[in-house]
């Protein structure tokens, strides 16, 4: 029988039951990408982070990290990264303020900010493009104002609406929704309480997660947007999930900073025969 450390962490929250959920499991080297995905799908999270410890001075990187949903892989994520550093910085005893982290998008960082953490992503364009009309329909009887996709992974669809309101509101039509193969739909309006220039949320039935509770990837496509609207390189975003959460984005060029906190749920171990 061998044993596995696995950390469960509330990520982008600074109190227990909020934000977004993210399994962290250190390992001394990776599992077959089977077991892996295996124990993500037992995990049930939007998300299971692996790290793995790396040399810095072959990868450039003091860990590699990896992310599964419940059915795949995928290239970036921003809860389960902070939920990593996280366990790195306050767990792994880490010595440093600053760790770099190896992912299929390049090299990230993630550096201690007083108890929050900031994470430096690459950010994600968007060009506009028609979403069908039996998507839109699916999210709300309210018309998008401006749609698009995301350019740097060709799968999200972003509908962005005039109201914050349409979009805490809204309630999708999963079964619609899921029949988009490896697409998620954004949707985002502007904010409307003071301090919050944006609200959005995040729907990807099609990867096994019907609503993400917060979404630092998705930020990473929304933060620019309204950055460019409001003529502001920081701008604070809400993410309207049963949940919840707040991001502090700041806009970089082609990356985005994002700010949050992280609260430890529980530990505990993984066991798999040999």
């Amino acid at each position: 029988m061998t044993t596995f450390p696995i950390y469960q962490i509330d990520a982008f929250a600074d109190r227990m039951f909020a934000g977004n959920p993210a399994a962290v499991v250190p390992l001394d080297g990776w599992l077959p990408d089977i077991v892996m995905q295996n124990i993500a799908m037992e995990n049930n999270l939007s998300e299971t982070a692996f790290i793995v410890r790396c040399d810095p001075a072959t990868d450039g990187a003091e860990f590699h990290i990896r992310w599964f949903t419940p059915t795949v892989e995928v290239p970036l994520c921003g809860h389960a990264t902070l939920a990593s550093s996280f366990v790195i910085f306050n767990i792994l005893g880490f010595d440093g303020d600053l760790v770099r982290l190896q992912s299929e998008s390049g090299i990230l960082t993630a550096r201690r900010d007083g108890d929050a953490i900031v994470l430096n992503f690459p950010k994600q364009p968007i060009v506009a493009e028609d979403i069908p009309a039996t998507v839109t329909a699916a999210l709300t009887d309210a018309k998008p104002s401006a749609t698009f996709r995301v350019a740097s992974r060709d799968t999200d669809f972003v509908a962005v609406y005039d109201h914050a309101s349409v979009v805490r509101d809204m309630v999708p039509d999963m079964s619609v929704l899921g029949t988009l193969a490896e697409r998620g739909v954004i949707v985002t309006a502007p904010g409307d309480k003071p301090g919050i220039d944006m609200v959005s949320r995040y729907f990807v039935p099609a990867f096994g997660i019907d609503e993400d509770p917060v979404t630092g990837y998705m930020h990473c496509v929304v933060a620019p947007y309204w950055a460019e609207y409001s003529g502001k390189a920081n701008v604070v975003g809400y993410q309207a999930s049963k949940r919840g959460g707040i991001i502090d984005c700041t806009v970089d060029g082609d990356r985005v900073h994002l700010k949050g906190n992280a609260v430890l749920y529980l530990k505990g171990e993984i066991y798999l025969a040999d």
